[in-house]
């Protein structure tokens, strides 16, 4: 049986329902060309870091459009109402249709990217979504903000992924990993710690060379080459020690 990709493979992270606004960071430890580590995805969008198949290394932050599938009228669309500089931004389809925001970004193996999320409901129809990240030592960047129609949903279903999009019939004989947390989301000045897990992968290439677990206390993932799924069981939780 052929594989053309390795598999994706998720966190759900166990965090209250419609939070104003979620932390998380990713340090990387093996990565390869065609590579996504998603850090804040949520019900309505995702953000993270790629490295693409040249091997540029980008952030990026995409929101989707109310009926992704059947990409609506513009005035239904996701509209880009700030970004920052150096931010280059666009519609994409395919997978659903929405508003991208990317932007170069050389982040590092071993070296923690950190990422934030913040929603505001605008009207009860339109809700806006902020992404910002730092890497290493430097401040908040404002990548984008984005608003779709969420009849007020704000942050919910939030989770991390890493996905193999090269999808070349070899690329599933490498291994990519990474770290994720400590997440977390806030909400009226109550800090609320993820201290549990869900590990799911997806269904298109049936392989159990991923792996999900617990490493310094936060969560991983793995996917591809000769990984062994030895740790977490798909489907199960991954619970945190107390601090």
């Amino acid at each position: 049986m052929s594989h053309p990709a390795a598999r994706s493979v998720h966190l759900w992270f166990d965090l209250p329902r419609n939070a104003k606004c979620v932390c998380n960071e990713v340090c990387v430890s093996e990565s390869q060309r065609g590579s996504y580590f998603c850090v804040i995805g949520f019900s309505r969008g995702y953000s993270g870091i790629q490295e693409l198949g040249n091997g540029k290394k980008m952030a990026i932050f995409s929101v989707w459009d109310s009926d992704s599938n059947t990409d609506p009228s513009e005035e239904h669309r996701v509209q880009v109402t700030s970004s920052g500089e150096g931010v280059e931004v666009s519609r994409f389809g395919n997978e659903g249709t929405g508003g991208k925001s990317m932007m170069p970004l050389e982040w590092k193996l071993g070296e923690p990217v950190h990422f934030k999320m913040e929603a505001s409901d605008l009207d009860g129809v339109w809700t806006a979504y902020s992404c910002y990240l730092k890497n290493g030592l430097s401040d908040w960047f404002h990548m984008a903000t984005m608003k779709t129609i969420a009849n007020g949903e704000l942050l919910n279903g939030v989770y991390s992924f890493v996905e193999d999009f090269r999808r070349d019939g070899a690329s599933h004989c490498e291994t990519r990993s990474a770290k994720f947390g400590d997440c977390y989301s806030l909400d009226g000045g109550c800090q609320n710690n993820c201290k549990k897990a869900t590990f799911t992968a997806d269904s298109t290439t049936p392989t159990l060379n991923i792996n999900a677990g617990l490493c310094d206390n936060k969560f991983y993932l793995t996917t591809g080459g000769p990984t062994e799924n030895s740790d977490t069981p798909l489907n199960c939780c991954i619970v945190k020690s107390p601090d």
